[in-house]
Protein backbone atom coordinates (compact mmCIF):
# COMPACT_ATOMS: atom_id res chain seq x y z
CA UNK A 1 0.00 0.00 0.00
CA UNK A 2 2.99 1.78 -0.20
CA UNK A 3 2.41 3.52 -3.57
CA UNK A 4 -0.89 5.15 -2.10
CA UNK A 5 1.43 7.79 -0.98
CA UNK A 6 2.05 9.43 -4.41
CA UNK A 7 -1.34 10.33 -4.75
CA UNK A 8 -2.08 11.68 -1.20
CA UNK A 9 -2.64 14.99 -2.30
CA UNK A 10 -5.03 13.98 -5.22
CA UNK A 11 -6.93 11.87 -2.74
CA UNK A 12 -7.45 14.72 -0.80
CA UNK A 13 -8.76 16.32 -3.65
CA UNK A 14 -10.67 14.20 -4.78
CA UNK A 15 -12.25 13.82 -1.31
CA UNK A 16 -13.37 17.06 -1.18
CA UNK A 17 -15.17 17.35 -4.21
CA UNK A 18 -17.14 14.09 -3.26
CA UNK A 19 -17.60 16.08 -0.07
CA UNK A 20 -18.93 19.07 -1.78
CA UNK A 21 -21.01 17.04 -4.33
CA UNK A 22 -22.25 14.94 -1.11
CA UNK A 23 -23.75 18.06 0.74
CA UNK A 24 -25.02 19.03 -2.09
CA UNK A 25 -26.92 16.20 -3.34
CA UNK A 26 -28.07 15.85 0.92
CA UNK A 27 -29.28 19.64 0.33
CA UNK A 28 -31.19 18.40 -2.81
CA UNK A 29 -33.36 15.11 -1.34
CA UNK A 30 -33.88 16.90 1.82
CA UNK A 31 -35.04 20.54 0.36
CA UNK A 32 -35.81 20.24 -3.57
CA UNK A 33 -34.80 22.62 -5.48
CA UNK A 34 -36.21 26.17 -5.40
CA UNK A 35 -34.89 29.47 -6.34
CA UNK A 36 -32.99 29.66 -2.76
CA UNK A 37 -31.23 26.39 -3.57
CA UNK A 38 -27.81 28.31 -3.89
CA UNK A 39 -27.94 30.76 -1.60
CA UNK A 40 -28.56 27.90 1.02
CA UNK A 41 -25.48 25.89 -0.68
CA UNK A 42 -23.27 28.99 -0.65
CA UNK A 43 -24.03 29.70 3.06
CA UNK A 44 -23.37 26.00 4.41
CA UNK A 45 -20.28 25.23 2.13
CA UNK A 46 -18.21 26.34 5.00
CA UNK A 47 -15.34 24.83 4.59
CA UNK A 48 -12.77 26.37 3.19
CA UNK A 49 -12.46 25.71 -1.09
CA UNK A 50 -8.82 25.73 -2.33
CA UNK A 51 -7.72 27.21 -5.24
CA UNK A 52 -7.67 23.93 -6.77
CA UNK A 53 -11.32 23.27 -6.04
CA UNK A 54 -12.61 26.60 -7.37
CA UNK A 55 -13.43 25.69 -10.83
CA UNK A 56 -15.36 22.38 -9.27
CA UNK A 57 -16.97 24.04 -6.94
CA UNK A 58 -17.98 27.16 -9.46
CA UNK A 59 -18.96 24.24 -12.00
CA UNK A 60 -21.73 23.44 -9.15
CA UNK A 61 -23.19 26.99 -9.05
CA UNK A 62 -23.53 27.16 -12.24
CA UNK A 63 -25.25 24.03 -12.46
CA UNK A 64 -27.56 24.77 -9.43
CA UNK A 65 -27.97 28.26 -11.16
CA UNK A 66 -29.25 26.96 -14.35
CA UNK A 67 -31.39 23.90 -12.99
CA UNK A 68 -33.23 27.37 -10.95
CA UNK A 69 -33.61 29.58 -13.51
CA UNK A 70 -36.48 27.90 -14.54
CA UNK A 71 -38.24 27.97 -11.19
CA UNK A 72 -40.69 30.36 -10.03
CA UNK A 73 -40.54 31.58 -6.60
CA UNK A 74 -42.01 29.88 -3.70
CA UNK A 75 -42.57 26.76 -5.89
CA UNK A 76 -39.65 23.61 -5.25
CA UNK A 77 -38.91 20.83 -7.56
CA UNK A 78 -37.92 17.30 -6.67
CA UNK A 79 -34.49 16.77 -7.66
CA UNK A 80 -34.23 12.98 -6.99
CA UNK A 81 -35.94 9.99 -7.97
CA UNK A 82 -36.24 8.77 -4.53
CA UNK A 83 -39.17 9.30 -4.15
CA UNK A 84 -40.92 7.60 -7.07
CA UNK A 85 -38.44 4.80 -6.48
CA UNK A 86 -39.67 4.23 -3.16
CA UNK A 87 -43.68 4.64 -4.99
CA UNK A 88 -42.61 2.00 -6.96
CA UNK A 89 -41.03 -0.68 -4.80
CA UNK A 90 -44.19 -0.50 -2.38
CA UNK A 91 -46.39 -0.87 -5.26
CA UNK A 92 -44.06 -3.95 -6.53
CA UNK A 93 -44.10 -5.27 -2.83
CA UNK A 94 -47.46 -5.09 -3.22
CA UNK A 95 -47.90 -6.25 -6.49
CA UNK A 96 -46.23 -9.58 -5.64
CA UNK A 97 -48.95 -10.93 -4.05
CA UNK A 98 -51.44 -10.69 -6.77
CA UNK A 99 -51.30 -13.57 -9.04
CA UNK A 100 -51.53 -11.52 -12.66
CA UNK A 101 -48.65 -9.41 -13.18
CA UNK A 102 -50.54 -6.37 -14.97
CA UNK A 103 -50.65 -2.45 -13.43
CA UNK A 104 -53.76 -1.88 -15.13
CA UNK A 105 -55.23 -1.48 -11.97
CA UNK A 106 -53.22 -2.03 -10.17
CA UNK A 107 -51.86 1.23 -10.71
CA UNK A 108 -54.17 2.94 -8.25
CA UNK A 109 -52.13 1.31 -5.26
CA UNK A 110 -49.68 3.42 -5.24
CA UNK A 111 -52.19 6.52 -4.76
CA UNK A 112 -52.67 4.45 -1.45
CA UNK A 113 -49.03 4.46 -0.50
CA UNK A 114 -49.03 8.63 -0.55
CA UNK A 115 -51.74 8.78 2.21
CA UNK A 116 -52.51 8.04 5.32
CA UNK A 117 -55.53 6.05 4.96
CA UNK A 118 -58.06 6.55 8.05
CA UNK A 119 -61.57 5.01 8.51
CA UNK A 120 -63.03 8.54 7.90
CA UNK A 121 -61.19 8.74 4.52
CA UNK A 122 -62.31 5.32 3.91
CA UNK A 123 -65.69 6.50 4.65
CA UNK A 124 -65.67 9.79 3.00
CA UNK A 125 -63.98 7.67 -0.94
CA UNK A 126 -66.84 5.14 -0.58
CA UNK A 127 -69.96 7.48 -0.16
CA UNK A 128 -68.50 9.77 -2.35
CA UNK A 129 -67.96 7.50 -5.86
CA UNK A 130 -69.74 4.23 -6.48
CA UNK A 131 -68.23 0.90 -7.52
CA UNK A 132 -69.85 1.62 -11.07
CA UNK A 133 -68.27 5.08 -11.55
CA UNK A 134 -64.66 3.15 -10.47
CA UNK A 135 -65.26 0.20 -12.83
CA UNK A 136 -66.44 2.90 -15.69
CA UNK A 137 -63.17 4.54 -15.38
CA UNK A 138 -60.90 1.85 -15.05
CA UNK A 139 -62.59 0.41 -18.82
CA UNK A 140 -61.82 3.75 -20.20
CA UNK A 141 -58.10 4.48 -19.14
CA UNK A 142 -57.15 1.19 -18.88
CA UNK A 143 -59.01 -0.80 -20.71
CA UNK A 144 -60.01 -4.96 -20.52
CA UNK A 145 -57.29 -6.48 -17.98
CA UNK A 146 -55.44 -9.75 -18.90
CA UNK A 147 -57.35 -11.84 -16.63
CA UNK A 148 -60.75 -10.66 -17.95
CA UNK A 149 -59.43 -11.07 -21.96
CA UNK A 150 -58.06 -15.27 -21.07
CA UNK A 151 -61.63 -15.50 -19.82
CA UNK A 152 -63.36 -14.29 -22.53
CA UNK A 153 -61.02 -16.35 -25.30
CA UNK A 154 -60.89 -19.83 -22.36
CA UNK A 155 -65.04 -19.47 -22.89
CA UNK A 156 -65.65 -18.91 -26.22
CA UNK A 157 -63.16 -21.93 -26.95
CA UNK A 158 -65.26 -23.94 -24.43
CA UNK A 159 -68.53 -23.16 -25.86
CA UNK A 160 -67.50 -23.96 -29.44
CA UNK A 161 -65.71 -27.67 -28.26
CA UNK A 162 -69.40 -27.81 -26.97
CA UNK A 163 -70.99 -26.96 -30.04
CA UNK A 164 -69.54 -28.91 -32.30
Amino acid sequence: MGWLADYEADLIHWNQMVTMTRRLETQLKQLGLNSQSLQYFQQNEFEFVKSSLQDFQQQIFDYVTNQCSQIKDKETFLATSDVIESLFGKYKQFSARCPMKEMGQMLLTICLSTMNLTTTVIKNALEAISFASVEEWLAEVCGQSMLSKRKTLFSANIDDIETA
